[in-house]
């Protein structure tokens, strides 16, 4: 799966910006201005990939994704725009059978990076919604065993976030944060096994703003 890579030209654009607002010498309220960092558990869509007969072989899931994340922010009024970095732990070990073809094929994955975008308005002084779009980046070791023969591979994806948000002020600089969403993946058109359907994505976490 290719990464989205417009998505990069996006996070350089948005670091610019919030690098060109200044926190201080905003007028009126910067709750969410500044830099923070973080930590959120949730479900993501998990999809590993392999090469079979000549076939991108996958399977999915979804599973259980601790991150710690942190990022920028800038607010005008009650306009807040913001770009992050995330590193997670996954549970990310998938695997497909098909006694049929005497075909077992295990996917190995416990981490991930992403970076994200995001959007929001502030319903009062404490209360952020917000959207964003997000590329996660995945690392596989693939291992493929058909009719007692054993095969290496390593598959490497980007997959496509995006969802709407909450973030609300709980004591000083300490914040909750709720999101949902979904994902998507692109095979450059190549021949699948299955069609690849969305998941909900949804995640918890805290957030410390310097």
């Amino acid at each position: 799966m290719r990464s989205v890579h417009v998505l990069r030209i996006l996070l350089v654009l948005s670091i610019l910006t919030l690098a060109a607002v200044p926190a201080r010498g905003q007028s009126g309220n910067k709750t969410f201005s500044r830099l923070y960092v973080g930590v959120e558990a949730g479900r993501q869509h998990v999809i590993g990939g392999s090469l079979v007969d000549g076939v991108d072989t996958l399977q999915d899931d979804s599973r259980t994704v601790v991150t710690v994340f942190g990022g920028l922010r800038g607010q005008i009024g009650g306009l807040v725009l913001g770009a992050e970095l995330g590193l997670g732990r996954t549970d990310g070990d998938l695997v497909l059978q098909e006694p049929g073809r005497l075909l077992t094929v295990d996917y190995k994955n416990n981490s991930q990076w992403n970076w994200t975008l995001n959007a929001g308005h502030t319903l009062d002084a404490k209360t952020l919604v917000f959207g964003y779009v997000s590329e996660v980046t995945r690392k596989f070791d693939v291992t493929i065993l058909r009719a007692g023969q054993r095969t290496m591979q390593g598959d490497e994806q980007g997959l496509l976030r995006f969802g709407a948000g909450v973030e609300r002020v709980l004591a000083g600089p300490l914040r909750l944060r709720a999101t949902a969403g979904t994902s998507r993946a692109d095979f450059g058109g190549r021949q699948t096994n299955v069609e690849i359907g969305k998941r909900l994505d949804a995640a918890v976490g805290v957030v410390f703003q310097f």
